[in-house]
């Protein structure tokens, strides 16, 4: 799939979440690209029409069923928004470059903007200090809102966010970013409470593809994931 396959450069670029799960790589893209100028250039590289993914075939990572569908469009359309923000800005100081799939290094410039977009996100939910850290007191109430509604995963947040606030804090703080770059603090919680409520979520409302098993069994495992396309054909 190609969208899995335009984050490979990514590895080489050592801050925030660090784009090695293309799982979660979807997700982003997904978010923030489906409707930009940069789909529109992916789509010149589809094999036929038939491709383009049509309403019930959006969002193919979504491996479990909750029922917080509505406030996820939200976020990304908050997202959406973010992304353009960033990249009108790039294009006004004249350090815009499109995607370019056969690019590292526009590759992980793009990898950049989406986490400057996620601390925009924040930012706009009002759950950031000055300094682009997150503000813990809000979180609770921020991630039950936008992510996590349903029943089951009430008694599992508090735990999840002590964890993965953390989990972010370390991972700044061992590769602290430079002057003018964005925080990423933001895009490594998100990623974290992505992953733990993946694993959490119960039998009854996963989605039993040989694509979501399969990135059930690595996250569970704490491997890299990585896809074949036999692993795909679902």
């Amino acid at each position: 799939m190609l969208k899995l396959a335009l984050f490979v450069c990514f590895i080489g670029l050592a801050v925030s979440y660090d784009f090695k799960d293309p799982f979660y790589n979807e997700v982003l893209l997904e978010d923030m690209l489906d409707e930009s100028v940069d789909n529109v250039m992916l789509s010149r590289f589809r094999r036929s029409a038939s491709d383009s993914l049509d309403e019930k075939c959006k969002r193919r990572y979504k491996c479990c069923n909750d029922v917080n569908t509505e406030n996820l469009d939200k976020i990304k359309e908050v997202k959406k928004q973010c992304f353009t923000e960033v990249r009108n800005k790039n294009k006004a100081d004249k350090t815009y470059e499109p995607v370019d799939m056969f690019s590292c290094e526009r590759l992980n410039n793009t990898k950049t903007e989406v986490i400057c977009a996620m601390e925009c996100v924040a930012r706009k939910k009002e759950i950031l200090n000055e300094d682009g850290t997150l503000m813990e007191e809000k979180l609770l109430e921020f991630t039950r809102t936008n992510f996590a509604a349903d029943e089951w995963q009430q008694p599992l947040l508090a735990g999840f966010i002590e964890m993965c606030l953390k989990e972010a804090k370390e991972k700044v703080a061992k590769n602290p970013r430079e002057p003018g770059q964005c925080n990423a603090e933001t895009s490594n919680y998100g990623y974290c409470m992505w992953r733990q409520m993946a694993l959490a979520c119960p039998k009854d409302k996963q989605e039993s593809t040989k694509r979501c098993e399969r990135m059930r069994e690595k996250l569970a495992n704490n491997e890299p994931i990585h896809y074949y396309k036999a692993e795909l054909d679902d």
